[in-house]
């Protein structure tokens, strides 16, 4: 009897082994199927002429209504707004299951970015990619070389700047802000909390949000305004 207890305790421990490495090895294939996705898909980035071809981007996914790029980090993507924010949260831009999911507009927001306030989503994911590299602009160090997002939209470009950036609770981002008083109530509310040195704020504002791991809850909140 005293050999047995011992024995089944290591059966078990070795079934319990197997279970997490086989879901560990499951989370590695679908960081490997997205990031093929997604390396393929930005070959068709123009990058000497800085424009994309939505065109042909529409051809794969209507959905599509910009691309994003951080110069600084890896975060260069195409964005898709869906007809809720479940959507695309755990499916690629070709509507593929995936856990990384894709960087989404808010489904409120317009489509052509011309809310008070256009809220970008994107995972944070453990292998640094989709917008796991926007918690760089948490740091003074990084902002004051990298401030720059670039956001490439159906004929035109806007290149804005970071104004804003911290981590807290999520929380719901007002989209249009119905008055200039509430307008400007939430624009001194984000500066304050901002762990960089902040910038005026013109009037569209732009939020960038992914999760934070430094504590179970919160958010990255990024936020920025056209040059």
């Amino acid at each position: 009897m005293k050999k047995t207890i011992p024995t089944i305790g290591m059966i078990a421990c070795f079934i319990v082994a197997i279970f997490f490495g086989y879901k560990a090895w499951n989370l590695h294939v679908e960081y490997q199927k997205a990031d093929h996705e997604y390396q393929k898909i930005k070959k068709m980035k123009k990058k000497k002429e800085r424009s994309i071809d939505f065109e042909r981007l529409h051809k794969i996914n209507p959905d599509i209504v910009a691309w994003i790029e951080v110069p600084g980090t890896n975060i260069d993507y195409p964005v898709v707004q869906g007809k809720d924010n479940e959507e695309y949260m755990h499916h690629t831009f070709r509507k593929n299951y995936n856990f990384a999911g894709c960087i989404f507009l808010d489904s409120h927001c317009h489509q052509d970015f011309s809310s008070d306030n256009s809220v970008i989503y994107g995972h944070h994911m453990r292998n640094g990619t989709m917008f796991a590299q926007l918690v760089k602009f948490r740091e003074d160090s990084f902002v004051k070389k990298h401030r720059r997002i670039i956001l490439y939209l159906p004929g035109e470009t806007r290149k804005l700047k970071v104004v804003s950036a911290y981590a807290g609770p999520a929380t719901s981002v007002p989209i249009d802000f119905g008055d200039q008083r509430k307008q400007q109530q939430f624009y001194q509310r984000i500066l304050a909390k901002s762990t960089i040195p902040t910038r005026k704020i013109k009037k569209h504002l732009y939020t960038f949000v992914t999760c934070s791991y430094e504590r179970s809850g919160n958010r990255t909140y990024v936020y920025a305004t056209e040059e």
